[in-house]
């Protein structure tokens, strides 16, 4: 697929036996990376910068902050959002749709968004979607689809210069259906495809009147897009968890995205491999604290917050400031995504995640083994 300023090329490199896992090699602009991924989502204007201290691919950020900021807008239409960064990797820019959640109407124009993704020069741009909300009736998440079919419609016609993304939304497995079958009318084969509306349902459990089981939908709406789209780069927004990730890398998703290292650090929390949110010392209000085992994980953390660092100096750098902290939960997440890269080289994925998805997602694996088996999903 090529565009006037980029190329782009995917491909399905190996094919996971134990799950539904995948590795795909995605070329775009000149670069070169191996499936899956994980792109860490950065707020314009405030640090950490995570690539200043170690190696990272990938970097979202988010086409609101510009729009909002007359003077950032200028920066970044005239250098560009690499140079502004100062990061060679791949970049994806994020719609802004997301912050509309909540709100029935969004206010930003589809070509507002086209000229900022051309001027700035993401290697990734995504349509201008309107998500979805399990505590909206179903013909105003209807009027949100619809507008970001509309959307999609107009900015794929209207693009020529950025590989654009085109984001599924749906509540049921029928209305997925249709709207893969939309999306399709629009650009049969795409070389991208998002699949959003999943946060409120993995993490708070939300419209649980309108699921049986919301994670187990979340796993049902993966698949269907997975068998939908064999042959585009599918990406899942908002959930690349230090958990969650897993998941979805074993259901045959090849990239995702999280802010969840800097909104854990917020809260104080650090995050270590296969383990939940832990606040570095005790500070009794009813929040897990580390425990001995888990001490003894961070004494063997080498990330630039800890690096060189005896225990006691590593607690206390990450019980102090948010910056500190915030860099260590990114190398977390990003070295998570080398784990789970490295267990699927070695064959070894579903031993890997069934211990990685243990307590809070346990019914969640269990139910993604008990599908394995089924060849297609006939059940909208």
């Amino acid at each position: 697929m090529s565009f006037n300023n980029s190329k782009i090329d995917f491909n399905v490199d190996f094919q996971d036996k134990q799950l539904f896992s995948r590795s795909c090699n995605l070329k775009i602009n000149g670069k070169s990376i191996k499936t899956p991924l994980l792109w860490l989502g950065h707020p314009m204007g405030y640090p950490p910068k995570p690539w200043e201290h170690f190696h990272m691919d990938t970097v979202m950020v988010n086409a609101y902050d510009f729009i909002n900021k007359p003077s950032l807008y200028e920066k970044v239409c005239k250098k560009g959002i690499h140079k502004l960064l100062g990061f060679e990797g791949l970049i994806m820019m994020d719609s802004g749709g997301f912050i509309f959640q909540k709100k029935e109407k969004i206010d930003i124009e589809p070509s507002k968004i086209i000229e900022l993704y051309e001027k700035s020069k993401p290697d990734i741009g995504v349509v201008l979607d309107h998500p979805l909300s399990p505590e909206a009736s179903d013909s105003n998440n209807q009027k949100r689809w619809n507008n970001t079919l509309k959307n999609t419609d107009f900015m794929i016609k209207n693009n020529g210069k950025i590989a654009l993304m085109p984001v599924l939304h749906g509540y049921s497995l029928k209305e997925l259906k249709i709207a893969c079958d939309q999306i399709k009318n629009i650009n049969e084969d795409p070389m991208l495809i998002g699949l959003g509306s999943l946060v409120p349902l993995l993490f708070t459990m939300k419209g649980s009147n309108r699921f049986k089981d919301p994670r187990n939908y979340v796993i049902d709406a993966t698949r269907l897009v997975r068998e939908e789209f064999p042959n585009s780069l599918l990406h899942t927004f908002g959930v690349g968890s230090t958990k969650t990730m897993h998941l979805m890398y074993s259901l045959g998703v090849d990239s995702l995205d999280s802010s969840g290292w800097r909104l854990k650090a917020a809260y104080g929390n650090i995050q270590l491999p296969g383990v939940s949110d832990r606040h570095p010392t005790s500070r009794n209000n009813g929040r897990s604290s580390l425990n001995e085992k888990e001490k003894k994980i961070l004494e063997q953390c080498e990330c630039p917050t800890c690096y060189n660092k005896s225990l006691q100096d590593k607690i206390k750098s990450l019980d102090g400031p948010f910056p500190p902290r915030a860099l260590h939960n990114a190398w977390v997440h990003v070295q998570e995504r080398e784990s789970y890269i490295k267990s699927l080289n070695e064959g070894k994925s579903k031993e890997f995640t069934e211990k990685r998805l243990k307590g809070f997602f346990s019914k969640s694996y269990e139910y993604l083994i008990n599908i394995k088996e089924i060849k297609t999903l006939d059940r909208w």
